[in-house]
């Protein structure tokens, strides 16, 4: 039994020095294999420029190209330090990342914003399972019309493409020192996604948050607390959609204060092949652009050609809803429209237009306090009263209605027939296409 044990702890002593050794050579493979980063379609590529590998730590340097729309290239030299010991929680190497740019007059224009001695810097943490996890700190500005506090960076990523990252400051203030100027406290962007095979992010969430927002201009101040920005996205099979939505607890615009604000637009049901498509053609011609190429009609042709095939699924576009509430009652508005499928069939043209427009399904809502209209329309330097003139054939014709305080009406839209508030108002289109 002794020499049992003794034979495992020699094994297991032999495993642990081999390690570190064993790291910097994974490590070194791995480095040099990594050419495009996953989801980034091919905007950043990293090429290893040297390594020099040790017993307990390996360095490398490697050069980063990021290819950003209609610029020219930039080049970033990355500093490698690996530390090949494994920690505690299950990691096996940690990969200390500093990176500078390789352009001179790069390099002066990050000095003249965050100082000489700031250094961007990442920790990233790896494990055999293929997942990582990476800390690091954008350093603070002060100075020049800015004032930042820095932020603090979190990445994790898994093998199989899964990836979740966060984005945490303090302040951000910036002054032009002539007539306007901005002030945010409470800064987050925290959002996580799926990498797909064909390297596009289909599935993913995220949101991004303000606590408080202030801006000083010549003409007024406002505010805006408990700012909220929501982004989300999912594929089912051949169909893709999306969606944002805005949420805001209080704010202060020229005087006037609303709260309780949200607003979410979604888009469901586009073709992603064409989606593909599209992508894959705009970041062609934005590459030609970055090269001084115009490419305004290029790119107008190129959403145009799609749209058969973009739609082909019979798209939905809904508001649901924007909603607030003012010192005047409730707002609230509700839309959507939405296209059967196979309408869109063949290359774009007038014939295909008009069965699309004949074809479409429009739903809608609205819910206002008649004092706001007035208030919008005393704003714009107009009589008060002509508010109730304007409305008043309207309610006549059954289009709206006005009940304690408030204007509603309904907007149904099929088989080109148009209902407003549940009265038909096919004569507004004979009226608007000139029959």
């Amino acid at each position: 039994m002794k020499r049992l044990i003794l034979a495992v702890v020699v094994v297991l002593v032999a495993i642990l020095a081999a390690a570190p050794l064993v790291t910097g050579h994974v490590m070194e493979s791995t480095l040099s294999e990594v050419e495009g980063f996953p989801g980034t379609r091919d905007a950043l590529e990293l090429e290893v420029t040297d390594y020099q590998r040790g017993y307990f730590e390996s360095r490398a340097e490697s050069e980063l190209l990021m290819r950003l729309p209609e610029q020219e290239p930039v080049r970033v030299t990355l500093t490698h330090r690996i530390n090949q010991l494994p920690g505690l929680d299950g990691r096996y190497a940690t990969v200390h990342t500093t990176w500078e740019p390789t352009d001179a007059e790069l390099r002066d224009e990050l000095a003249e914003v965050f100082g000489d001695d700031a250094e961007f810097t990442l920790a990233t943490a790896l494990y055999p399972t293929g997942s990582s996890h990476s800390t690091g700190r954008i350093p603070a500005v002060e100075g020049d019309g800015a004032d930042f506090s820095g932020a603090e960076i979190e990445l994790g990523t898994t093998a199989a493409g899964r990836f979740d990252y966060r984005l945490e400051g303090e302040r951000l203030a910036v002054d032009d020192e002539s007539s306007s100027a901005m002030v945010t406290e409470g800064l987050r962007l925290i959002a996580s996604g799926q990498v797909a095979q064909d390297g596009f992010v289909w599935n993913s969430e995220g949101r991004f948050e303000i606590d408080r927002l202030e801006i000083a201009e010549a003409n007024g101040q406002g505010r805006v607390e408990d700012f909220i920005l929501r982004f989300d996205s999912a594929r089912d099979e051949d169909q893709w959609g999306f969606a944002v939505a805005y949420e805001v607890g209080e704010a202060v615009i020229e005087g006037e204060t609303f709260r309780d604000a949200e607003m979410r637009l979604a888009i469901d049901r586009l073709d992603a092949a064409a989606v593909r498509a599209l992508v894959e053609r705009m970041e062609t011609l934005q590459d030609l652009a970055a090269r001084g190429a115009a490419i305004d009609q290029a790119l107008s042709d190129a959403v145009v050609a799609e749209v058969p095939a973009l739609m082909s699924h019979g798209p939905r576009v809904a508001l649901e809803p924007l909603r607030t509430t003012t010192a005047e009652g409730d707002t609230e508005i509700t839309f959507a429209a939405e296209l059967p499928a196979g309408v869109s069939k063949g290359e774009s043209n007038p014939m295909m237009w008009m069965a699309m427009l004949s074809a479409l399904v429009i739903e809608g809502r609205l819910e206002v306090p008649l004092a706001l209209v007035e208030k919008s329309v005393a704003a714009r330097g107009q009589h008060v009263g002509l508010v109730e003139e304007q409305l008043a054939p309207l309610v006549a014709q059954g289009w709206v209605s006005v009940e304690d305080g408030v204007v509603t009406t309904t907007v149904d839209f099929r088989q080109g027939n148009l209902q407003l508030n549940g009265t038909s108002a096919n004569q507004l289109l004979n009226m608007a296409f000139g029959s």
